[in-house]
């Protein structure tokens, strides 16, 4: 027992106390060690998943960017410069009105009132204005950005173009219009025609009773104007039914029919008709289709003249179309207002208060690009040299003779 207490190492309080305190400093340092590097590797993961989050609002196809409660714009992704034009040097730290035409500036207001109400908007359709000035249909969804009490200190805002999905759903609609329009034009026509082949036979009946000089002009007249009405019914019902191939053809000849069928109510009216058809071309088309491109145009020349003027038709082999064929018909009307040149090709869009049905020119693009070819306007409506000029260029060999020959491929 004595030799174990000699053996005993007696330590002072006071350095107790002081190697204690040291080994708590070191516990301390080396849990705050600890806590550094898992905080260090918590922060990396942090900027790592940060940083995949901007790569993938940079790389996407639709607009992103933030904006504060002012609407100043805090970050503007690549797709809004592709969209847009702008950089982000040029939008960064400016308002978000620099986008929104003046006549939609409330829309803001309304979004921003929203958002500071801590509410989402959704699939907004509205326009927006690119760099050029360029107005596009857009889809915009706004959600409010908060701190971390919280509070609504900005907005993020995802915008997609919608032009084309818009072109589309106005195009199926035409479509439609146009088909039902199609449908009742049919049906209208063939009631129309059989009382009017049974007026014809009776004028036919009639002509051998009439001595009369007077009475024969009046009666070749009649059967003049009834012989027009026909070819228009038998052109309604061959835009709607026509499904026949085409075949070589002669535009002139063409042309030189529809002006046959014309030539008297155009003398009523005081139209001269200017005819130069040089084309002697056979190029493969569908006959019917051009017969009512052509009908169509010399019809809307006539209405513009309604007191007389010049009508001017040619058919050249010479155009822009390299072994083409240009169609011209010019007169001296009306013309038409700058405003509406844009839109004379739409379905149903029509200048006419009383009578037109605003697809004549729409179906003629259609035809005529059917074939291949390019129709274009160009019309002064003030001046002395007011008039319309329709242009219409056709390839010699057009898309029904390529799609014949594909067909006649070997397999």
């Amino acid at each position: 027992m004595e030799g174990d207490m000699a053996d005993t190492v007696q330590i002072p309080r006071s350095e107790y106390d002081r190697l204690l305190e040291k080994e708590i400093r070191f516990r301390q340092v080396s849990d705050n060690v600890t806590d550094l590097q898992s905080a260090g590797k918590l922060q990396q993961g942090v900027t790592k998943r940060l940083g995949e989050l901007a790569a993938i609002v940079e790389s996407s196809d639709d607009v992103i960017l933030s904006k504060d409660l002012n609407g100043i714009i805090t970050s503007w992704n690549a797709a809004a410069t592709r969209l847009f034009g702008y950089s982000a040097d040029e939008m960064i730290g400016t308002s978000i009105l620099k986008l929104i035409p003046e006549d939609l500036l409330d829309d803001e207001k309304l979004i921003i009132s929203k958002i500071r109400a801590g509410q989402r908007v959704e699939h907004f359709e509205t326009i927006r204005l690119t760099k050029s000035g360029k107005r596009l249909e857009v889809s915009v969804t706004v959600s409010p950005v908060k701190d971390e009490h919280g509070t609504v200190i900005g907005a993020s805002k995802i915008l997609r173009d919608v032009s084309g999905r818009k072109r589309i759903e106005q195009s199926l609609l035409q479509a439609e219009k146009i088909a039902a329009t199609g449908r009742m034009a049919a049906t209208i026509a063939h009631e129309i025609n059989n009382p009017l082949e049974a007026v014809v036979n009776l004028l036919y009946l009639l002509r051998p009773m009439i001595t009369d000089p007077d009475g024969i002009s009046y009666l070749t007249a009649a059967e003049s104007e009834l012989g027009r009405v026909s070819h228009i019914a038998k052109q309604t019902l061959g835009y709607y039914r026509e499904h026949a191939s085409a075949g070589p053809t002669s535009l002139s000849e063409i042309v030189q029919h529809a002006i046959t069928i014309y030539e008297p109510r155009c003398a009523s009216v005081g139209i001269t008709i200017e005819k130069h058809l040089a084309s002697t071309q056979q190029i493969v088309l569908r006959r019917g289709e051009m017969m009512q491109v052509i009908s169509n145009l010399i019809a809307n020349s006539i209405y513009a003249m309604p007191h007389g003027g010049v009508l001017s038709i040619s058919v050249d082999d010479n155009c822009e179309v390299a072994d083409g064929i240009s169609l011209t018909i010019q007169d001296t009307g009306t013309g038409i207002e700058p405003e509406h040149l844009p839109r004379v090709f739409d379905a149903f869009f029509t200048t006419r208060s009383t009578i037109g049905t605003g697809i004549g020119l729409f179906v003629a693009k259609q035809f005529v690009e059917g074939h291949g070819g390019q129709i274009g306007i160009e019309s002064r409506h003030e001046g002395e040299d007011h008039g319309t000029t329709v242009r219409i260029t056709l390839p010699h060999v057009t898309a029904y003779e390529v799609a014949q020959s594909s067909s006649e491929l070997p397999k």
